[in-house]
This record gives C-alpha cells, structure tokens and sequence, in this order.
C-alpha cells in the first residue's frame, strides 16, 4: 500500500484525525471520571464525619432535654412542697365544686381573701357621688 489515490489519502487522514481525536477524548473522559470519583471519596468521607457530628449533638440534646425535665421535676417538687398552688395547669378550665345542698358552688379564687357574700351576689360598689359625699363628710380620708 505504497501508493494511495487521493481519495483513499483523505480518507485515511480524516479517519486518523477521527480516532486520535477519540483517544484524546477517551484520555479525557478518564480523567474526568477519576476526578469525580476522588471529588465522591471526599464528599463521602465528609458526609460521614457530619454525621457523626450530628449524632454527637443529638446525643448531647437528648442529655439536655433529660436534665431540663429534671430541673422541671424539681421545680414542680419544691412548689408543692411550699404549698403554693401548682400553675403547670394554668391551661385548664376551673373546676366547680358540689355545695351540701347539691347545688354546684361557684368557683373559689384563690387570690382573694375577702369571702364571696352568704346570698351569692356580688359585693355593691358605691357610686362616685356617695364616695365623694362620704370623703366630704369626713367619715374617710379624702383622697389626693
């Protein structure tokens, strides 16, 4: 094969072309792949040292949460211990009671010390006027 017409020359040349293009592709594409396969190793490895650090943390707010309820637990223990009324419940609804004539009783406040009247109505209030009569007829100290 000394001697190549033309068209044979050209079309050796162009196939030559052709495949050192595909090597140098294919020397590319494998170097490409190594690249994205040490860039998977690296990302794995950090994955793995993140989650560690994630159930490291977990771990460590799990302990928190474990001693903030004990702390509650306390909290709660040392209010009844010193009698004061438990406010964990503030959500609730109160509660009636059964008086002894089986009638429901009104609901006790706890946070006033005067009693509710024996006939159930609530305690009058004066009016301004018999107030401001009572400050001007002496009976009381006049307010300033």
């Amino acid at each position: 094969m000394g001697h190549w017409n033309p068209k044979e020359r050209t079309l050796h040349e162009a196939l030559s072309s052709i495949m050192g293009a595909f090597h140098h592709s294919q020397e590319t594409m494998a170097t490409v792949l190594d690249k994205l396969q040490e860039t998977l190793r690296l990302q794995e490895e950090q994955y793995l040292g993140f989650r560690e650090e994630l159930r490291t943390i977990s771990s460590a707010l799990g302990t928190i949460v474990g001693v903030l309820k004990d702390i509650q637990q306390t909290l709660k223990d040392t209010v009844a211990l010193q009698g004061a009324p438990d406010t964990s419940q503030d959500d609730e609804l109160p509660t009636t009671s059964t008086s002894a004539s089986g009638q429901d009783a009104p609901p006790q406040d706890h946070h006033t010390s005067t009693p509710p009247p024996a006939d159930g109505q609530p305690p009058r209030k004066r009016s301004l006027r018999s107030r401001n009569k009572t400050e001007q007829d002496g009976k009381t100290p006049a307010r300033k």
